[in-house]
């Protein structure tokens, strides 16, 4: 694997799982000839980084320096940066001043500088196919070359040319690239004739092209060591917009320099042509940052779908699964033993549903719960959206303050339904629970209910005051509870004066209460530190009282009873809500005066009227006020959240949860709507079709196919019509010229309905695809024209003037109209057209000529 993949064992791991062999990687973290990493500024170079050093913040310093006086020397302003800047600025923009371009002065100093320290052979990386014709072309003067390297090189011009036609050896590129190599200087980038990119590799495998410009896929493909890895910018268009180089792509780049055996050090130049080098943390990122992780870019098409659903031994479920993008779900799965998880669980929720249908005569009243439960479920997921919404919106009033009455549900954790609750601390930082005094039902059984003593201080349990803590008051058993927003089933209308600091007090972190509520259970409250000094000049047991005893101290004495007044008050008000709610007397606080503005605050509104309905609803129920309902509440819960798991598990060891399985799902749909397959999932003869294009969009070939739109036409205009399925590169000439025939242009106008309409129906399926922008990326109408000429035998010569497509671009596109004939011919075949496949095999024999076929240099 490439230096930059990351995740190797990842990677090896996934392929072991597919292939089901044990896979090992071997990896060195080290590299046989180490690099220098400079910046090119004010004629010099500047170390930034040496091997696998840190970044040099005294190189990156020297380097700004260095570019200082340009800036503020007027002629070199005048001369140098504005014709820079004003070169490469496009469309007007302004650019930063770091990514200023290098003009022929800057660019001849730097070449000269390579060839004077013996940096070359070096490889300048251009990120556009223009910008390399554009410099290379500032460098007509120089040679770099020796008389012997000049005449090995001119041999070999020589021996390739030999192999074109006398009209393809005096194309304007064969004759640059020629003279340009005979100097030293070549350029490779995909624009260039196939036969050119060769002879310029072999060149510079020898050593006779000493400075190579070329774009980023001569660091993919190509095993060309140099001396030298110069880049003209550290920014590239990605086919979206313009960004800085990635770590990874700056490593697979530099990885070029340092040739095995020959070269000690690797030196790698970042050019500095502005007044400014790029900024620090740019370059330290693309230094020494961690590369982009190997991910999959697995994507359906409709040719994989027909041809997986025409075998049996794979479905597409299979091949999604067996992806990269699967690879951790589906390791995940194996790993957790989900299987037996999921069968684990389908038992225990089987016994439940048994025992809970055996248990019916004792649920006489409550013969309602389960929909009482869902009802409830309902509504504690509606209160908690609610009041989240209202929590995390700016302005809003929020309603759970202290005083205020709910009533709460949390039957598994603290075994309570419908309680009322009072709030004695408001939302918390997080906004995520409360703090409230609840009364626990009249059923509630504590431990120590029965010794007549108030619970709370046995050993191990809440003291008083604090979270957890459970009292017994005026009959009744009381809780200080920490309740979360989703265990709210409804906010009361009704609010009390409470003091919730003085019956709920935080314990510091050591485990002592605040003071409040404490005292009221705290014989040691008021004791003082031995030696400590008195204002008053009171003992310093002053306060201390024995165990068990009152204290006499009168003021005390008053915040005690007054607590536990308002304990009593509390208590009691809760009481109330209780009998007011068995009567229906209890009403719900409007929750649409909190929220008084924002975007949502319409569907607010609408969600606190279903919340209102909700109440309304679960209020008329038996089981609302039934005396055990705890007790069958927590059975239903406990058999409905098992349900809920084993669902989960159901889904996520089942196809739907699955990435693309929604992708193929809408995909299929449209193949049975455009009748590629039947109702059974066979594939029928459109789909048959389907299966045999792979090289461009098989929905549009196939529809062409069926509406007969080849039939009428000539096997040059077929060829020509063919074309724009396979040329994918801009262009300006995307109108149709006017010299082509009628035909051919009625032909390409109906493509354009047909592939509209196809993105149309794509779009109604759920696929996420603009039928005009599906349009215009499956067909591109720039080289229609001299396609037509050039299967009518006009020469190659002739045909690079009626277009500015580059000549590498025009080969590429023929080589890959020919797979497509090759294509549509078994299209015919299978539908039973001799007529269109004879047309296809004499289109395919006009295109076969001269240099778009030349042979290769490398097996010839």
């Amino acid at each position: 694997l490439s230096a930059t993949t990351p995740n190797t064992i990842e990677f090896s791991d996934w392929i072991g799982r597919t292939k089901k062999k044990p896979v090992h990687v071997i990896r060195t973290d080290y590299r046989p000839v180490p690099l220098s990493h400079f910046l090119w500024a004010g004629l010099k170079l500047h170390k930034i980084m040496e091997g696998k050093g840190g970044f040099l913040d005294k190189g990156y310093a020297e380097a700004t320096k260095a570019l200082l006086p340009s800036s503020k020397d007027p002629a070199n302003k005048k001369g140098t940066n504005t014709k820079s800047n004003s070169s490469s600025s496009r469309g007007g923009s302004k650019q930063m001043t770091w990514q200023v371009q290098g003009n022929k002065q800057n660019w001849t100093s730097l070449v000269k500088f390579l060839d004077r320290e013996g940096l070359t052979p070096a490889v300048v990386f251009t990120f556009s196919k223009k910008k390399c014709e554009e410099v290379a072309h500032m460098l007509r003067t120089l040679d770099l070359n020796t008389a012997a390297e000049k005449s090995s090189a001119h041999a070999f011009t020589l021996q390739t040319v030999a192999r074109l036609s006398p009209n393809d050896s005096i194309l304007p590129q064969v004759l640059n690239v020629c003279e340009m190599v005979k100097r030293g200087i070549g350029v490779h980038h995909g624009g260039l004739l196939p036969i050119l990119k060769e002879m310029v590799e072999i060149l510079f495998s020898k050593g006779l092209v000493k400075v190579l410009f070329a774009t980023e896929t001569f660091a993919m493909g190509v095993n060309m060591p140099a001396r030298a890895v110069v880049f003209n910018s550290i920014r590239k268009h990605d086919g979206t917009q313009f960004r800085v180089l990635e770590p990874g792509e700056y490593t697979q780049m530099a990885g070029r320099a340092g040739r095995r055996g020959l070269d000690k050090v690797g030196t790698v130049i970042m050019c500095c042509f502005g007044e400014t080098p790029p900024p620090q943390p740019i370059l330290r990122q693309m230094l020494t940052g961690s590369s982009t992780r190997l991910s999959s870019q697995f994507r359906l098409t409709y040719n994989m779908i027909l041809n997986l659903l025409r075998v049996e031994d794979m479905s597409v479920e299979d091949m999604i699964k067996r992806s990269f993008s699967e690879f951790a779900t589906q390791r995940a799965l194996t790993a957790n033993d989900y299987p037996k998880l999921l069968a684990r669980g389908i038992k225990t929720l089987n016994k439940l549903d048994f025992e809970f249908k055996q248990n019916a005569d004792s649920r006489l009243g409550a013969e309602d719960i389960e929909d009482y439960y869902q009802v409830c479920s309902s509504l504690l997921s509606a209160n908690q959206e609610l009041l989240s919404f209202i929590y995390n919106s700016p302005g809003s009033n929020g309603p759970l303050v202290p005083g205020r009455i709910l009533f709460v549900t949390s039957a598994r954790r603290h075994c309570y339904v419908n309680a009322p609750a009072i709030v004695l601390r408001p939302p918390n930082a997080s906004g995520n629970s409360i703090v409230c005094l609840v009364l626990l039902p009249e059923t509630y059984i504590s431990r120590t209910y029965s010794t007549g003593q108030s619970t709370g201080n046995a050993k191990g349990e809440s003291k008083p005051g604090t979270l957890n803590y459970i009292g017994f008051i005026k009959h009744r058993h009381y809780a200080i509870h920490e309740v979360a927003l989703n265990e709210i089933l409804f906010v009361s209308a009704t609010k009390h004066k409470v003091d919730g600091k003085a019956l709920f007090r935080e314990e510091s972190p050591g485990g002592n209460l605040a003071g409040g509520f404490s005292r009221l259970m705290d014989p040691f409250s008021g004791a003082r530190t031995v030696g400590r000094k008195e204002d008053r000049g009171l003992d310093a047991f002053v306060g201390m009282v024995p165990k068990g005893k009152r204290t006499s101290n009168p003021k005390s004495q008053t915040a005690n009873d007054s607590q536990s007044e308002m304990l009593d008050k509390s208590i009691g008000h809760l009481v109330e809500a209780e009998n007011r709610d068995k009567l229906g007397e209890m009403g719900v606080l409007d929750l649409r005066e909190s929220v008084k503005q924002g975007d949502d605050v319409l569907d607010f509104r609408k969600r606190c009227g279903g919340m209102e309905e909700l109440t309304g609803v679960m209020k008329s129920f038996a089981s609302h006020h039934h005396p055990s309902i705890e007790k069958h509440f927590a059975a239903v819960e406990r058999k409905e959240t098992l349900r809920s798991r084993v669902g989960g598990l159901r889904h996520i060891l089942s196809n739907e949860s699955l990435q693309l399985f929604p992708d193929f799902l809408q995909r299929k749909s449209l193949l049975r709507t455009l009748g590629y397959i039947d109702e059974n999932e066979t594939v029928c003869v459109k789909g048959r079709v389907a299966c045999e294009v792979n090289t461009c969009e098989e929905l549009i070939v196939t529809e062409m196919v069926f509406e007969g739109l080849l039939n009428e036409l000539d096997p040059a205009e077929i060829v020509a019509a063919l074309s724009s399925l396979v040329f994918q590169e801009k262009s300006n000439e995307e109108e149709l010229d006017a010299e082509i025939p009628e035909r051919l242009a009625s032909c390409c106008d109906r493509m354009k309905v047909i592939a509209t309409n196809l993105g149309e129906m794509q779009k109604n399926h759920g696929l996420e695809i603009d039928p005009l922008e599906y349009c215009e990326n499956s067909l591109k109408f720039g080289l229609v024209h001299a396609v037509y000429e050039w299967a009518l035998g006009v020469p190659f010569s002739n045909i690079c003037q009626l277009t500015l497509v580059q000549e590498g671009s025009i080969v590429r596109c023929i080589t890959r109209l020919d797979e497509l004939l090759r294509e549509v011919r078994n299209c015919a075949r299978v539908v039973g057209n001799p007529n269109l496949y004879r047309k296809m095999e004499t289109a395919s024999v006009a295109i076969k000529r001269d240099i778009v076929f030349a042979s290769s240099l490398y097996v010839s």
